[in-house]
């Protein structure tokens, strides 16, 4: 019975054979280069993710914060720039928002997720409203 020990192949070499590599030294690493995980905080930025993170924090509080019969026929849609775009599921429910109640939603808002998260309310009709029941 042949009991080698086994030979310690460093990763260059495992690489090297395992995609048929011909160069017998590593190459030379890029002064110049970043290394990926530096790069993450800048895609992760790109996509938005805290604004979404807070949109979805926000429409979990929705019906507490404007109330059973709001919450029914409006959304949070999107925040961008500090404003929050909200849909609405007919055009009545704008002009009923409008003055007073957008004041009162933005004021309620702000009271929960910092002035500085929201700074205005935006009301739109939801291009895809719920299905009747």
């Amino acid at each position: 019975m042949n009991r080698r020990k086994p030979y310690n192949k460093g990763h260059w070499q495992l690489a090297r054979e395992r995609f048929h590599i011909a160069d017998y030294a590593p190459p030379v690493p890029d002064a110049g280069a970043l290394p990926i995980g530096s790069l993450i905080p800048d895609v992760f930025k790109g996509m938005k993710l805290d604004a979404h993170a807070q949109v979805a924090r926000i429409a979990a509080a929705w019906p507490e914060i404007v109330g059973p019969q709001l919450a029914g026929n409006t959304r949070p849609a999107h925040l961008e720039n500090k404003l929050l775009a909200v849909y609405v599921s007919h055009p009545a429910w704008i002009m009923e928002l409008r003055g007073a109640m957008t004041a009162e939603i933005l004021g309620r808002l702000q009271a929960r997720f910092g002035k500085n998260e929201i700074k205005n309310v935006r009301f739109a009709i939801d291009p895809e409203p719920p299905a009747r029941r």
